[in-house]
């Protein structure tokens, strides 16, 4: 009994696997776990991995590439031998790569991009990396935030707007002409040039191992379940043969009693 009911349930699950690892009509493939046991959840999701331009990963000779920047840098996707649709990622790795470089960290205490810098428009470049990785390098600057108010500013004086909301400078040579607004570039300003490759992970992964766990317990139990049936019917075949031999030598017996 036991076997059968595991044979039926593992088998289920293989079949339960099969969508979570590669989809079916409705359903995308990768749905099931994320992770494995004592792992991150996002353990094998694609990430974007920043690094400086003079970072160890740079001097990798696999992002060789990266020293030749901007020279040999696309300014699209599809000019870099991206795929067409991989704009929306390196939207993403925009965001990213400025979110590493912008927090404070145990390994970065000193983060050289502001958190209110914003991309340089039409800075984004792209490439590939010896290893087959989309490599993207961005350029941020600065912006003007509104600069603490002076202990003798008027009531409801318009905020003077300086680069990064520092307080403004004697001379005023540090603020905003009129008609800037809150979040405008600064022309001039200071900037930083920040690299990422873009880890495609494997999503598939976890999913993968479940797949081959459930799929040797059914392998087992059907085994094992083949093997009992196969035991049970030999048993009953030797019963069968064992019960006709005997009605066979009781027809024998009453034969030769009838013939004498």
């Amino acid at each position: 009994g036991y076997l059968v009911m595991a044979t039926s349930l593992w088998g289920f699950m293989v079949i339960y696997a099969l969508f979570w690892t590669f989809g079916a009509p409705g359903t995308p493939p990768a749905t099931g776990p994320q992770n494995l046991p004592g792992q991150e959840l996002d353990a094998y999701d694609d990430v974007w991995r920043a690094f400086a331009g003079d970072s160890l990963i740079a001097a990798d000779p696999v992002y060789d590439v990266v020293k030749t920047y901007p020279e040999e840098f696309a300014e699209t996707p599809e000019a870099a031998g991206l795929a067409a649709g991989f704009g929306p990622t390196a939207e993403l790795g925009i965001g990213e790569i400025q979110t590493f470089f912008s927090t404070e960290t145990a390994n970065l205490t000193d983060p050289p991009v502001g958190a209110t810098w914003v991309p340089v428009e039409g800075s984004a470049r792209y490439a590939v990396a010896d290893n087959g990785r989309p490599i993207l390098a961005v350029t941020y600057t600065q912006t003007y935030q509104i600069a603490p108010a002076e202990p003798d500013a008027e009531e409801g004086a318009e905020p003077v707007l300086t680069p990064d909301g520092v307080a403004p400078a004697d001379d005023g040579s540090n603020v905003a002409p009129p008609g800037t607004e809150v979040g405008d570039p600064v022309e001039g300003g200071e900037t930083y040039t920040a690299f990422g490759f873009f880890d495609a992970g494997s999503p598939l992964f976890p999913s993968l191992v479940m797949l081959g766990i459930v799929t040797l317990l059914f392998a087992l139990h059907a085994a094992l379940l083949a093997r009992d049936e196969s035991r049970e019917h030999r048993r009953r075949t030797a019963a069968r043969e064992a019960a006709a031999a005997g009605a066979a030598r009781e027809r024998e017996s009453v034969g030769a009693v009838r013939s004498q």
